[in-house]
This record gives structure tokens, C-alpha cells and sequence, in this order.
């Protein structure tokens, strides 16, 4: 997912560099020209934006920690769906179908 992220990212900013030259609002890295470096910049920043949303228990890494976490709260919306739907069954049952038009 990174690297495909990464990849869409360079694509973009090359072709908006190489659209916009002369923009100054281009120059991701402040060295006063819009050039590859630029580019590799605005990579480097998506990744590191797309690491920081992966890091889900905030411990400064992506690992197997933040998997357990999102599985947890995965497990947990699913159990609560499914307490509603059993509710919502519950509250429907013996209830006339409603005709359809």
C-alpha cells in the first residue's frame, strides 16, 4: 500500500512539476527551484503521512502491535452489529410484513 502510494505521489507532483516550472508553490524542500529533489521530498512526506495513520497505538512503529489493535476494534464493531441486528430482530418479530407497492 505504501509503495503504491508513494508511486501516485511522485507520478503527481512529476507531472505538476513539469506542468508548472516556474511555480514557486512547487518547491516542496524551500531550495529556491522546482526539481526532483521536490519530488522526492513530497514522496518522503506521503509516507511518512501514511505511516503515522498505520501507528494506531501511537507507539512511534508499525508493526504487529497495531494489527492486533485494529483487529480488536474490528471484532468489537462486529459484536456490537451484531447485538443491534438481534435487537432489531427481536423488536420485529411477530410484526405483520409490511406490503410492498
Amino acid at each position: 500500500m505504501e509503495i503504491l502510494l508513494a508511486i501516485a505521489v511522485a507520478v503527481v507532483v512529476a507531472a505538476l512539476i513539469y506542468f508548472n516550472r516556474s511555480s514557486k508553490g512547487l518547491d516542496v524542500n524551500n531550495d529556491g527551484k522546482v526539481d526532483g529533489d521536490d519530488v522526492k521530498a513530497a514522496v518522503q512526506n506521503a509516507v511518512e503521512g501514511v505511516k503515522a495513520a498505520a501507528d494506531v497505538n501511537k507507539d512511534g512503529k508499525v508493526d504487529a502491535e497495531d494489527a492486533k489493535v485494529v483487529v480488536q476494534k474490528a471484532k468489537t464493531g462486529a459484536k456490537k452489529a451484531a447485538t443491534k441486528a438481534k435487537e432489531t430482530v427481536k423488536k420485529t418479530a411477530g410484526r405483520k410484513p409490511r406490503a410492498r407497492q
